[in-house]
């Protein structure tokens, strides 16, 4: 394990384990579900200015100068390369008919779908069943832990962001440049950039809609939130243990039956 990997791993435990102590328990208190939001809010603040300033015109530079089909085939590619991260987190949540779904998604999509360029699965009868580790703890019945804003990502929690830098490792374009500091740069990089522009532009649109029907935009963002975090269940609760007790002192049913008839 390189030194790299050692530190994502490492910052993600840091995470988890803040994100448990900080609950308490499996589930988030609302009076401590957002503690820092003075320091969330600016970092909302900054984030915003990077969207608008930096991110969302790049957005709409991409978008003015290519074809809807283009986009759709550059989503494509990518949202397939996310595949094997979803392979990864339905087996860790023991949802192997899924697992082999997703696997089976990115065979096809990278052979017949060219690259992934076109979603020859769907005909196949394998819909997209994305998921993360995010997901994968929740499943496990880990903490969510406070609401955060991270710088550039938006919004999270320690279990989300934890989740966030596990499937960056998992990401297959990270394992086919890990061994290769220049192919790493060559690749990494555009494909990091292809991306977050592919998804800019996907949300900038619902970005600005919310912004102006919002009359607390980060209050909007930290509801929207939630709200997307409640749709994952804690599938693998430890069954609870009650003590049992035994009253019977030592007297048979039949001989209490046999004195209650005389």
């Amino acid at each position: 394990m390189n030194k790299h990997l050692k530190q994502i791993v490492g910052c993600a435990a840091v995470l988890l384990v803040s994100a448990c102590a900080f609950d308490g328990g499996l589930q988030r208190q609302e009076d401590k579900a957002d503690p820092y939001e003075n320091f969330n809010r600016k970092i909302f603040a900054f984030n915003d200015g990077f969207y608008e300033n930096v991110m969302f015109p790049i957005a709409r530079g991409y978008r003015k100068v290519t074809t809807p089909f283009i986009r759709e085939r550059v989503s494509s590619v990518v949202a397939n390369l996310q595949e094997p991260i979803s392979t990864i987190n339905h087996l860790l949540q023991l949802r192997f008919a899924d697992s082999a779904q997703s696997l089976g998604r990115f065979a096809l999509n990278t052979t017949l779908g060219l690259g992934g360029m076109f979603d020859v699965a769907q005909g196949w009868k394998l819909p997209p069943d994305k998921t993360s580790f995010n997901e994968t703890l929740a499943s496990w019945c880990v903490a969510e832990g406070p609401y955060l804003v991270v710088p550039f990502l938006g919004a999270s929690s320690p279990r989300g962001l934890s989740g966030t830098l596990v499937d960056a490792v998992a990401d297959p374009v990270y394992w086919v440049t890990y061994n290769d500091a220049n192919i790493s740069a060559k690749i990494s990089y555009p494909y990091a950039a292809v991306k977050y522009t592919s998804f800019a532009e996907a949300y900038a649109d619902i970005y600005e809609d919310l912004k102006r029907n919002s009359v607390d935009f980060y209050s909007t963002m930290r509801s929207a939130y939630r709200q997307n975090q409640s749709r994952y269940r804690c599938r693998f609760a430890p069954e609870p243990t009650a003590e049992t007790y035994d009253f019977d002192f030592g007297i048979d049913d039949e001989d209490a039956f046999d004195e209650v008839e005389e």
